[in-house]
Parts: structure tokens; C-alpha cells; sequence
């Protein structure tokens, strides 16, 4: 069974540094038993970021639908695994606004990375908190995961303004912010598509930024964010079939 000593040493090994800018997509099932549970993994992480770095972790809301259209950042959970939940209940964690792909991040730049999310054009934005990591010296933590769940691909995805990954169609959500206001968005969801993120890892590998390394019992990769975006941006501009296939016969872009 993992303990704090051992994940601190994982994550030492794997290459996190001091000070670094840190968003983490999680799977703690592929991580296994860790004594202390979920609160060992974030004591861990910010044990080795230290005071300087900053903890961010992806909050997606797949909850907030077109039929249940309201998200609270203090009350809606996150959907992507216990790591985010448990980690935003911790005192200080600041959570961004937009109500599907937000971001909660602990540390001296946490506002500047959640700030503005809700006014983003899109939820990928050059400058939503994915935007802001690639272009500002930021890691990604694939902890027991891969890129199968890579939100910094969306906003390449968004910069090269590939067509077709899209709806049209609009819906109003409402997002209830820290002070209790309520405000109106309107979203465009998702359009059907194929994307092959994997294949990307190996790419960013070769590019010298990505690095493997046992987290548990689990495997886990260390992104560069700014190289992610160095080389799978071209080739998204290029061919982005290699990236992703959209299967909607509507063009739009949603990047103005």
C-alpha cells in the first residue's frame, strides 16, 4: 500500500518539481490502496510543489446538462473522479466559474489561473486556465490516467479552429458564483467525433515532453504544457484527422 514517504517519492521520480504549475486529471483506482486515501494523494502533491507551486485540478461537470442546466461552485461535483472533490474542499482552493470545464487550483497563482473562466468565449480559451498553463510554463499530472481525458487538447483544438466539434445550437446555463450571484451563459456542447489523444503521447515523448513513471501501483505521465502545445498545435493546424474526426457534416467553428 502507497503512504504519503512513498507517492512523494513517486512523484519526485516522475519529475515534479518545486514551484511548478501543476494540473492533474486522476484516476486513484489505477493509483491503488493509499493509506490515508485521496487526502494522502493531494498532501503528497503539495508536499513536493512546496509553497511557490501551484495545485490545480480538472472539476469537469458533466452533471450540468441541457436538463439540469444550474451549476454552484461551491455545491456541484466535479465528475471526474474523488481527487477533485475531495480536493476542493480544502481551505483555500479557488474554483473557476464555467460551469462544464472548470478547474479548482490551490497556491500562490491560483487566481490568476481560475480568473476570467466564465468570460472565456469557450471553456478552452487562450485565456481560460488551459490556455494560461501551456503558455505560462505549466505541467500536466496524468495520475494513473492518460490523455484520453487531455481538456489542454480542447483548446488546441479551439486555437486551430478546427470545424465540426461543435453544436450550432446553443443552450443557457446558469452559473451561481461565490458571492451568491446568478448568471446566464450560453454553451455550445460537444458534436459526435473520434479522437485519438493517445496517439499524441508518443509524439510529446519524442518532442522531449512527456515523461512515465509508477504512481502506486499505477502508471503516470508528466506533460510539459507548453511542448504539448508546440507539437500537437501544427499538426492540428495541418492534419488534425490524426487528432481528431469530427462526424458532423456542419462546419462551425466556435472560436470567433
Amino acid at each position: 500500500m502507497a503512504d504519503l514517504a512513498s507517492l512523494i517519492e513517486d512523484f519526485k521520480a516522475l519529475g515534479i518539481k518545486p514551484g511548478t504549475d501543476l494540473l492533474v486529471h486522476s484516476s486513484l483506482r489505477r493509483v491503488g490502496p493509499v493509506e490515508g486515501g485521496a487526502d494522502t494523494v493531494i498532501d503528497a502533491l503539495l508536499s513536493v510543489l512546496g509553497p511557490e507551486g501551484t495545485l490545480m485540478m480538472s472539476a469537469v461537470s458533466g452533471n450540468v446538462t441541457e436538463n439540469q442546466p444550474v451549476f454552484d461552485v461551491r455545491l456541484t461535483p466535479a465528475t471526474v473522479g474523488t481527487l477533485p472533490n475531495v480536493f476542493m474542499k480544502r481551505e483555500g482552493v479557488i474554483r473557476s466559474l464555467h460551469p462544464i470545464h472548470s478547474v479548482a487550483a490551490l497556491g500562490p497563482r491560483a487566481a490568476f489561473y481560475t480568473a476570467g473562466h466564465l468570460e472565456c468565449n469557450t471553456p478552452w480559451s487562450p485565456e481560460s486556465p488551459y490556455g494560461k498553463l501551456m503558455r505560462n510554463g505549466g505541467f500536466i499530472l496524468f495520475l494513473g490516467t492518460n490523455f484520453t481525458c487531455n481538456t489542454c487538447i480542447h483548446a488546441l483544438e479551439i486555437e486551430a479552429r478546427v470545424p465540426g466539434l461543435h453544436t450550432r445550437r446553443t443552450s443557457e446555463l446558469y452559473v451561481r458564483d461565490y458571492e451568491g450571484k446568478l448568471r446566464v451563459i450560453q454553451h455550445h456542447w460537444h458534436a459526435p467525433k473520434k479522437d485519438f489523444y493517445v496517439d499524441m503521447e508518443h509524439v510529446v515523448e519524442a518532442a522531449g515532453g512527456l515523461k512515465w513513471g509508477r504512481t502506486g501501483t499505477g502508471l503516470s505521465r508528466l506533460v510539459d504544457a507548453g511542448i504539448l502545445r508546440a507539437t500537437v498545435l501544427p499538426i492540428l493546424e495541418r492534419t488534425p484527422e490524426q487528432v481528431i474526426m469530427s462526424y458532423s457534416k456542419d462546419g462551425f467553428v466556435w472560436e470567433p
